[in-house]
């Protein structure tokens, strides 16, 4: 399916003599069955992206202002969308109401930017953003920016994992400073350190910051035994052949490993695949001990809002015990993060995020009510087994 043309963004259409394309970041989770229903009355799709489904009620409801085509489109969709609609000479920015994905705005004397970073806008000149509300619609015409709020939820649900994994450490994503916020969940981690730890060695890139709060935080020196090839891509988003991924992406310095107990230090454990390869790595150069500490909780739940966790089978944490889990992937311990932690790492701002993935427990207004129900009955034993311990 990825291959197919016609999933290619920006999706395009062209109706009643006005032009038309669509950018969309998210997933839209009642994608399938609002697909049907409208397959059923007629309509007809060409890709199989859940963009599409944006591009398509956009026109339907052609005939009606801007804030009442995105009014209900608001009803029609569940999910994460932040999109970007140009109508002719008209641009149009949405951010679904719960608030899923970044979406900011800014501007210069030369130009108007909307991105998901704002290290994007960074690099192009623009110094000063807004972040685009959820439920908000902002509309730019004739280089002059217009807003109106289309719909407002009780509570945003902003993804965490935003936070941990997919923003550049260089961005404030969510009004936080990435960098700062993962150097953090390392210090907490590493608050709880029971071993005998010689060196700290991140899985670069993505855990470098957690290291370094890690090992700042402990006293031990960060080291480099890992060096990343930036020619790969990454391999949490890409489900076959990791273990090829793993040893074409990173490679060992034996000088730096040999003799070591090593706190080895990731931003999250998905599959599990990866993480094994890379202590096998480890140990084939020499490390005495690895211990492998992650700067966010078990994951245990799919995720529906955009992130590449389709299922629960997949999910390492989902059915496996701590002690499971370390065997699994050949550590000898294993620490996560744990949820008061990552609570107390994003601050007063705590219940503005969706921990899912972690917890299990969906908004209502995210899923489908026959999905909550089946998911619902899921209680992962790594749950109960997790003990948090005082902090301060």
């Amino acid at each position: 399916e990825s291959k197919n043309i016609y999933n290619i963004q920006p999706l395009t259409a062209t109706f009643r003599k006005r032009h038309v394309a669509v950018a969309h970041n998210g997933t839209i989770s009642n994608f399938h069955e609002v697909k049907k229903e409208m397959e059923d009355e007629g309509t007809p799709f060409f890709s199989t992206s859940d963009s599409e489904l944006i591009l398509t009620l956009f026109t339907q409801y052609f005939d009606h202002p801007y804030v009442e085509r995105f009014a209900r489109i608001t009803e029609k969709l569940q999910g994460a969308y932040s999109v970007l609609i140009q109508e002719d000479d008209v641009i149009l920015a949405y951010r679904d109401p719960l608030g899923f994905r970044p979406l900011v705005i800014g501007e210069n004397d030369n130009y108007i930017a909307i991105a998901s970073e704002t290290v994007s806008l960074l690099q192009i000149g623009i110094q000063t953003w807004k972040e685009i509300k959820p439920g908000e619609l902002v509309i730019i015409k004739n280089g002059f920016i217009s807003s109106q709020q289309v719909t407002r939820a009780s509570k945003k649900e902003q993804c965490i994992f935003e936070l941990i994994y997919f923003s550049r450490p260089d961005s404030v994503t969510f009004g936080h400073n990435v960098y700062f916020f993962r150097k953090l969940t390392g210090k907490l981690l590493a608050k709880r350190e029971d071993r005998d730890i010689d060196i700290v060695v991140p899985v670069p890139d993505s855990g470098i910051p957690a290291a370094l709060g890690y090992a700042q935080e402990l006293g031990k020196p960060l080291e480099f035994g890992l060096i990343r090839s930036h020619y790969v891509g990454r391999s949490f988003i890409e489900p076959q052949e990791r273990q090829n991924k793993v040893k074409m992406k990173l490679f060992p310095i034996k000088e730096v490993l040999q003799g070591k107990k090593i706190a080895l230090i990731d931003d999250s454990l998905v599959r599990g695949t990866t993480s094994r390869e890379i202590i096998r790595l480890l140990r084939e150069n020499g490390a005495m001990e690895v211990h492998f500490r992650l700067a966010s909780p078990p994951i245990t739940s799919p995720c529906f809002f955009g992130i590449d966790i389709p299922t629960r089978e997949e999910l390492m944490a989902s059915s496996r015990t701590l002690g499971e889990i370390t065997h699994e992937i050949e550590a000898d311990s294993v620490r996560y993060l744990s949820i008061e932690e990552l609570h107390y790492a994003v601050g007063d701002d705590k219940d503005n995020f969706c921990y899912a993935c972690f917890t299990g427990h969906y908004n209502p207004a995210s899923l489908p009510e026959a999905r909550i129900a089946q998911l619902s009955k899921i209680k992962p034993i790594i749950l109960s087994e997790l003990k948090t311990n005082k902090l301060f």
